[in-house]
């Protein structure tokens, strides 16, 4: 019961340039339970959704034009179906105050109610007719199709749904790793330093954000270059393989001792890895996915009877439509 709302283009739209304005080729277009609905009564209905999708054009009748252009066919059967459930509505006394329909012209117009009609074109006894038919649309549609969509998913549902779901969406184990790299011309020099770092590391537990300004302050030699890596976060498929075999043996909040390995120009690297924390994979558990799988469900369900109920009202009630082949509502002089 809902359809995109399309405006394209919109800087050609507004270029400075001779006015214009939109001139309207009424007729009447279809009539559903004796009720006409005429190319003005789908230029209004527009209005008041251009206004709310795009307020900073409502001056500019090139804007909506555009907007009439791309939107009056299927919003012409929307505005149908609208009032092929209004009709249910009225039919079954269902009621809307006054007070319902002036909030939702504050919330839609602002304080400003009659000041931002305007800006639209429309009266105020136009926009609450729209609205008041709005609201009951809503309310209907909630009776005849939400809450009947929602009472048909049942717990049963869902977890049946969890169980091809999670079939469909097994994640691959990832690590979240840094490493220290310790380059030195000098091996020995090298392994002497790394030792340091992961005694600092691993046995006085010096924080890894720490680390640089620990070994300011104590002596290196001054041919060691330490280095600490960003946070890594890969899936088996991509971590390299030196890596993985160490880091996949470690615990996580854990240091692996120094390793010797050789870096992309040939040079000897001592590293020392850092595991923060092992994400095992696998399949999201129900309670992770459980309200996001019934959301999708009720909307399917929501979805079939709102198509099924509309299909009744269009047996229950009259409908003609009248457009004639080629038919242009509006024009832009």
């Amino acid at each position: 019961m809902a359809m995109p709302l399309n405006l394209s283009a919109e800087a050609s739209l507004l270029k400075s340039g001779q006015p214009e304005h939109v001139v309207v080729n009424n007729r009447i277009l279809a009539n559903v339970n004796g009720k006409a609905i005429s190319v003005i009564d789908l230029m209004k209905k527009m209005d008041l959704l251009f206004y709310r999708e795009f307020p900073q054009y409502a001056s500019f009748p090139e804007a909506r034009f555009q907007f009439y252009e791309a939107n009056w066919k299927p919003m012409l059967s929307e505005l149908i179906d609208k009032e092929l459930i209004i009709a249910d509505a009225l039919e079954n006394k269902l009621p809307v105050s006054s007070g319902d329909v002036r909030q939702e012209m504050e919330r839609l117009f602002g304080p400003n109610i009659i000041g931002n009609l305007d800006k639209i074109g429309m009266t105020f006894d136009e926009a609450w007719k729209i609205i008041q038919g709005d609201i009951l649309l809503h309310r209907m549609l909630f009776i005849r199709v939400n809450a009947k969509a929602m009472r048909q998913v049942t717990p049963s549902d869902v977890h049946a749904y969890y169980q091809e779901y999670a079939k469909e969406n097994i994640q691959p184990p990832k690590w979240s790793y840094q490493v220290i790299s310790v380059r030195d011309t000098d091996p020995t020099n090298g392994a002497v330093t790394a030792n340091i770092v992961h005694h600092l590391l691993g046995e006085e537990n010096v924080a890894l954000a720490d680390l640089p300004g620990k070994l300011e302050s104590i002596s290196l030699t001054k041919s060691s270059k330490v280095n600490i890596s960003e946070l890594f976060v890969h899936a088996e498929k991509e971590i390299a393989p030196g890596y993985k075999d160490i880091v996949e043996k470690l615990a996580a909040n854990s240091y692996s001792a120094p390793v010797i390995q050789q870096s992309k120009d040939k040079s000897k690297v001592f590293r020392i890895f850092y595991l923060k924390e092992l994400s095992a994979g696998g399949a999201p558990s129900f309670n992770e996915v459980e309200s996001m799988l019934k959301d999708k469900l009720i909307e399917k369900e929501i979805a079939e009877k709102a198509k099924a109920y509309v299909k009744k009202m269009r047996d229950h009630f009259d409908i003609q439509e009248m457009i004639p082949e080629d038919f242009s509502p509006f024009m832009l002089k």
